[in-house]
């Protein structure tokens, strides 16, 4: 059976010689595995640009409930981005937004306002041409809504007491502030808060988030 959905990528692995599988985060179905085969030949029907981090995509896809990898029969760019895959901060904070959500997206049921959610925020990245380097800060703050413990305001980190005044007023900020506000701090700073938040993630989701991408992101706002 054929379904058109739209879908955000969040990671593929090389399959064989010449395919890939790719984890898609779709409107319609949740997360999803499809194979997508003899994308890495010379005219291809599909190309392998099309599976960055967070690509936001239109899809036609075969369902079928018996097997756990889909196949995808057409893809288009819902949006080509002009900044997400050209800017290597941007990319940066592409990767890593795409290793979380990877890690946590089926947490809890799924809920298609998280897709809505995660595509906006996307478009309003691309959109961004300077003072983004707290997006990923804020992007989780807003997402643990999606995961079944919101964060409100700062009473809900226990872990605070040994923390400098400075630290806890830029948490504070990122937590009741949105995409567009500047709030500026030092690289220290904006590391040990997204330590914090992980810390926080990893409490309430129970899972083992070690997350590769994150020593290239602590390097790039200095």
């Amino acid at each position: 059976m054929l379904s058109k959905t739209k879908g955000i990528v969040l990671s593929f692995i090389k399959f064989k010689e010449t395919s890939i599988i790719s984890k898609i985060f779709t409107e319609k179905f949740g997360l999803q595995s499809y194979i997508i085969n003899r994308v890495r030949v010379k005219n291809s029907k599909f190309q392998i640009s099309s599976f960055q981090p967070l690509s936001l995509l239109d899809l036609i896809v075969y369902t079928n409930k018996k097997n756990k990898l889909g196949r995808l029969y057409e893809v288009n760019f819902d949006h080509i981005y002009l900044t997400n895959h050209q800017d290597p901060k941007k990319i940066s904070i592409c990767l890593f937004l795409s290793e979380i959500l990877l890690k946590t997206i089926n947490f809890q049921n799924y809920d298609p306002n998280a897709f809505i959610f995660i595509r906006k925020s996307l478009l309003e990245f691309d959109n961004m041409k300077k003072n983004y380097e707290n997006f990923h800060l804020q992007f989780l703050i807003k997402f643990s809504k999606f995961l079944g413990f919101e964060v409100s305001d700062i009473s809900n980190f226990s872990n605070l007491q040994l923390q400098k005044k400075e630290m806890i007023e830029f948490l504070n900020q990122i937590i009741i502030s949105d995409y567009s506000s500047h709030i500026k701090t030092t690289s220290l700073t904006r590391n040990k808060t997204l330590e914090i938040i992980i810390d926080y993630f990893r409490e309430k989701t129970e899972m083992r988030i070690n997350l590769h991408s994150i020593s290239v992101l602590n390097k790039i706002f200095v």
